[in-house]
């Protein structure tokens, strides 16, 4: 196996020379390039970048920080980050904290400690005495101080949602949707529910608690017990409105006939039983795992990011008589 000695010697230049031009620095004539280009062609020279890393400090690996991985959106965003960090030569390490905040401030030593270096966080704890804008950190929905996010455009898309109950003739509607314990624009989906309701002098409906994934069913329960006479839902996530609609087949409540639902993120409802049943807010899932991973990597190489990246998602209804919106808006 060729080494940079190797290279050096066969394009008739130091060391140093190759070092620069593998790392893409200036300061390099453009012969010399070539030649050195050359050498490492007909060598087949291959770089040891285990080797480069350490010696850059770097170690190519990156962190996500989700409530929990067997969750259709979060695994989904899984997904496209690692894809788009593989593509620029970066591991993924996934953590899934749920409940157990310990293994977030873990990794946050990690990245103090540069075992990781840097770290996307889908959170639903605040982190206000750490500082994380001093590091490379971007976050996905959530606020830290200084700390960039990326999202979709809660508020407008679930703006359309709701217009769109109240098209459908919906005059009871209620919300459904869980809390987070840092500032979210999540919330954005609650603020739109209930300005759309004031605009129509519509009653605001309102059950939404801090839960963990996999206990929202109570809260489901709770809705229909208090208010058994509701014809319209906008639900703030796919896993409630998987709830809903089972709940609604154990009682006989026919959907979308006697009660309509608009649900946030269309990652399980656009498949399956719920197809063509229930409307929905499609997250652009695939970009926005990528924009997250690419405003990380330019954080690692200091680059600026700006603070806050809106992405646009899609409202995707199914037809309803006496509403004339299109399918895609």
């Amino acid at each position: 196996m060729a080494s940079i000695r190797d290279v050096a010697k066969r394009a008739g230049v130091g060391i140093g020379t190759v070092s620069r031009v593998l790392n893409g620095e200036k300061g390099v004539k453009a012969e010399t390039r070539e030649n050195v280009l050359d050498a490492i062609r007909s060598l087949d020279y291959k770089r040891n970048s285990l080797a480069v890393s350490f010696r850059k400090n770097e170690n190519k690996i990156a962190a996500l920080l989700v409530p929990v991985i067997d969750h259709p959106f979060f695994s989904k965003l899984a997904y496209y980050i690692e894809d788009e960090l593989d593509k620029n030569g970066y591991s993924l390490l996934i953590s899934s904290s749920q409940n157990r905040q310990s293994k977030e401030y873990a990794m946050i030593e990690k990245l103090k400690k540069k075992d990781v270096d840097g770290i996307i966080f889908v959170t639903h704890y605040d982190y206000k005495d750490e500082e994380l804008s001093k590091y490379p950190v971007v976050s996905i929905d959530r606020h830290f101080d200084n700390v960039p996010f990326v999202t979709s455009d809660n508020f407008d898309s679930s703006v359309r949602a709701c217009e769109w109950l109240v098209a459908a003739g919906c005059k009871k509607i209620a919300y459904l949707g869980g809390k987070t314990l840092v500032e979210s624009e999540v919330m954005e989906r609650e603020r739109a529910y209930r300005e759309t309701m004031k605009k129509h002098g519509l009653p605001e409906i309102v059950q939404c608690e801090v839960v963990i994934h996999g206990g929202e069913q109570p809260l489901v329960e709770a809705l229909f017990a208090a208010h058994p006479d509701l014809d319209g839902v906008f639900v703030s996530g796919d896993t409630m409105t998987n709830l809903i609609f089972r709940h609604c087949e154990c009682c006989g409540i026919a959907i979308p006939q006697r009660l309509k639902v608009a649900s946030y993120d269309g990652v399980q409802v656009k498949t399956g039983e719920m197809k063509d049943k229930i409307a929905y807010v499609e997250q652009p899932v695939e970009q926005l795992g990528r924009e997250t991973a690419r405003a990380l990597l330019k954080k690692i190489r200091g680059e600026e990011v700006p603070l806050k990246t809106v992405l646009p998602a899609k409202f995707v209804q199914y037809d309803v008589k006496g509403v004339s919106a299109p399918e895609h808006v």
